[in-house]
């Protein structure tokens, strides 16, 4: 009955309205105190959470970064392919009577003595020994020996490689032969005498047996006399870059014109 009397009597006079106030001051301290294990906890949890998110988002941008990057370097990398591709295709229409197969390069001889390289055509694709390679710019080499799917190919910078080739400005035919340096040839047999100069362009002469006439194969880059001697020493640069090639352009010779090119490759050798 108290209580009931004194809720009316709060009801009508509001008496115990400032009690209420009051306690509620004391008591707002207790109750804060008391929150704040929770509150500690939500806003961490907050934290960590917002944390993870940023970490999870450098991530995500760190790996699209590389992924871009690498996509970058594919890029680049199909457009040099699509550069030497057609610095090939250039030289194949500059082809009208000769027909010619484009090969791709398997692997390559690591042996430093040795300047060979496999491609990824052979016999089945109409292959044959002796059967010469351009790159871009000239002649590389010729095939050496051709297997059923792939051929080796020897490069014109081998030591074992020679063939006949005429200075273009004078027309003086020298043999030019490989020095094992994918970037180094000699010209051999040319007496102190002889019409030639730095910078002047060695083209095929035809007269091998092997390689057709009138295609570049390398430039002169120095010329030395020897002492003592009548012969110079000069040496020439290939005009395509044997270490960067990774396609050639297999050249089918006219066969009433090279009737014996596969049985001249190991004479001139």
């Amino acid at each position: 009955m108290l209580s009931v009397g004194m809720m009316v009597t709060d009801y009508h006079y509001n008496h115990l309205g400032v009690l209420r106030s009051g306690i509620s001051v004391v008591v707002y301290p207790i109750k804060y105190v008391a929150s704040l294990p929770a509150r500690i906890y939500n806003a961490g949890s907050e934290s960590l959470s917002s944390r993870k998110k940023l970490l999870d988002e450098n991530s995500r941008l760190r790996t699209n970064h590389i992924l871009l990057g690498l996509e970058l370097q594919k890029l680049a990398v199909l457009e040099q392919e699509n550069v030497r591709l057609r610095e090939l295709l250039s030289s194949a229409r500059q082809l009208q009577e000769e027909q010619i197969l484009i090969a791709e390069l398997l692997s390559i001889d690591l042996d430093p003595y040795r300047q060979r390289i496999v491609l990824n055509k052979g016999t089945q694709d109409g292959v044959y020994e002796g059967q010469p390679l351009l790159g871009a710019n000239g002649i590389i080499g010729q095939v050496d020996k051709a297997g059923p799917v792939s051929s080796i190919a020897i490069l014109i910078s081998d030591p074992n490689h020679a063939l006949l080739g005429v200075i273009a400005r004078s027309g003086q035919r020298s043999l030019v032969v490989g020095t094992g340096s994918n970037d180094r040839l000699e010209l051999r047999h040319l007496v102190n005498t002889t019409d030639i100069q730095v910078g002047d362009l060695i083209t095929t002469s035809g007269l091998d047996g092997r390689y057709p006439p009138d295609y570049p194969v390398a430039e002169i880059t120095s010329i030395q006399p020897i002492a003592g001697e009548a012969f110079v020493k000069v040496e020439a640069r290939p005009l395509t870059n044997l270490s960067t090639i990774r396609e050639t352009l297999l050249l089918r010779n006219n066969e009433e014109q090279f009737p014996k090119t596969a049985e001249t490759h190991a004479e001139v050798r």
